[in-house]
């Protein structure tokens, strides 16, 4: 807790950002390298990230459908003074292809911590005590009628911190820390099934 003291009020902003996210980055929660810590300045500003061996930590890049996906938090308070902040995302990935089959089941089935890129160009750290996971979602056909109907996936992912998730700014997080280095796998497939 930081005190609860206030320093600073806060202005009106003008106008100039976007709703949305556009990529998300997993990597899993129990991997030997994941992220144990997140030092933060006295303004906020992220300056640096621990990994569990301060060594190298792959994330793989998931591109979303733009305009449908989205990333938001909830606070939740409680009567005892505990606060915790749901952490929501809802990802639109369309096309289905031979490979979707196995990575998205894993995707389904694992912890992660997450980097969120929104449409604004800010980077965001999710999961990081307690890792997120998919809620629920859909393996979309759109009914198989008409064909613009949707075919994709589309996956709610949850998970439940005690601090909001970190704002990375909008510098890329994928680069060596003092405590170790996030990476970003070029490593993609992208053939959709004909």
């Amino acid at each position: 807790m930081a005190g609860c003291i206030l320093t600073k009020g806060r202005g009106y902003f003008c106008g100039g950002q976007v709703g949305g996210i556009k990529k998300v980055f997993l990597t899993n929660y129990y991997d030997a390298e994941a992220i144990v810590g997140v030092t933060t300045d006295t303004d906020g500003s992220v300056t640096d990230i621990d990994t569990k061996a301060t060594g190298s930590l792959t994330f793989f890049e998931f591109d979303l459908d733009r305009q449908l996906s989205s990333f938001n938090q909830t606070i939740t308070t409680g009567k005892g003074g505990a606060i915790s902040y749901a952490q929501d995302l809802e990802l639109h990935m369309s096309h289905d292809s031979e490979e979707s089959w196995l990575h998205m089941q894993n995707v389904v089935e694992g912890l992660w911590q997450i980097v969120v890129l929104d449409n604004n160009g800010v980077y965001y750290l999710l999961g990081k005590e307690n890792g997120v996971e998919v809620g629920d979602g859909t393996f979309a056909h759109g009914g198989d009628v008409a064909y613009t109907d949707y075919v994709g996936y589309v996956v709610t992912m949850k998970g439940a911190e005690p601090i909001p998730a970190f704002n990375l700014s909008t510098t890329s997080p994928f680069k060596a820390w003092t405590g170790g280095t996030l990476v970003a796998s070029e490593t993609q497939y992208d053939t959709a099934q004909v």
